[in-house]
């Protein structure tokens, strides 16, 4: 009996009825810039707040895969509510949205975690079962599907202790594992807070070190409260992988903040960006 981890948010973060969430990623893609010819996209870094919130963000960074072939998507997310011990990689068969289910590349999988002792198979962080069923990555899903038209496996990873060891370990391990029919998504929303203008400020700081393309400096940064991102940790692993595999050319894409998608300047606000990692392959 195969073990799949099936959608905790449809209905909530996303449409639950397939026609109309296909309708929703569709329409973001129609309005997102195309494909720049002629460079490999290595890996995205997007938000996963409400499609409504952040979709057309995320849209525009999926929106860049185009027509490259891919094999396998590693998407690496925060885990906010379940308090891991390293990085959880998932363990089962399959994710499933409404769109169909994703099969997990166990190959891949398995030779990520022999590569540290700090990764580990496990469906900590992926359970669906009561408030802690992780959205970070359960949300990425949908668009993967809706712009990968040849068939593809995912290795699912989430984490949240950010520390330098940690990130160092799964960017290592992700530079070992990759290749060129390879894509990896990091899962990050950028400032949470009551201050439209400190939002700005903030998220140009924290987009400013992770163009900067400094894994260390980014994860230490993070650290220190010099940058804001829930899923710094994802994007230092990214960071670390591109470095080492020189997908050196980082591109902000687009940035926005809640307040800008409701008009609404005061209350809570949080701030989206997606930007891409390219290599000369």
């Amino acid at each position: 009996m195969k073990t799949i981890r099936h959608a905790a948010w449809a209905g909530h973060f996303y449409p639950e009825q397939p026609d109309a969430l296909r309708d929703m990623i569709k329409t973001f893609l129609e309005q997102a810039p195309a494909p720049q010819p002629g460079q490999h996209l290595f890996g995205l870094i997007v938000p996963h707040a409400g499609y409504v919130f952040s979709g057309a963000t995320a849209a525009i960074g999926y929106a860049q895969i185009g027509t490259q072939p891919i094999d396998t998507v590693v998407v690496i997310a925060p885990s906010h509510s379940s308090f891991l011990s390293g990085v959880s990689v998932y363990e089962g068969d399959a994710y499933q949205t409404p769109l169909g289910a994703i099969a997990i590349d166990r190959e891949g999988s398995r030779r990520l975690v022999e590569t540290s002792s700090l990764l580990r198979l496990s469906s900590d962080g992926h359970r669906v079962g009561g408030e802690d069923a992780e959205h970070s990555l359960e949300v990425q899903l949908p668009f993967l599907q809706m712009v990968l038209h040849q068939p593809f496996k995912m290795i699912a990873a989430v984490f949240h202790d950010y520390s330098w060891p940690i990130c160092r370990a799964l960017g290592d391990g992700l530079a070992a594992i990759a290749d060129e029919r390879t894509l990896i998504i990091a899962s990050t929303d950028l400032y949470h807070g009551y201050s439209y203008e400190e939002c700005l400020e903030a998220d140009k700081q924290t987009l400013g070190g992770i163009m900067a393309g400094d894994a260390e400096s980014f994860c230490r940064g993070y650290a220190a409260r010099k940058y804001e991102a829930c899923g710094a940790g994802p994007v230092a692993a990214l960071l670390q992988a591109a470095a080492l595999k020189k997908a050196a050319k980082i591109e902000l894409l687009h940035h926005t903040t809640s307040a800008d998608v409701t008009g609404k300047k005061g209350g809570y606000v949080v701030g989206y960006g997606s930007l891409a990692i390219r290599s000369g392959i």
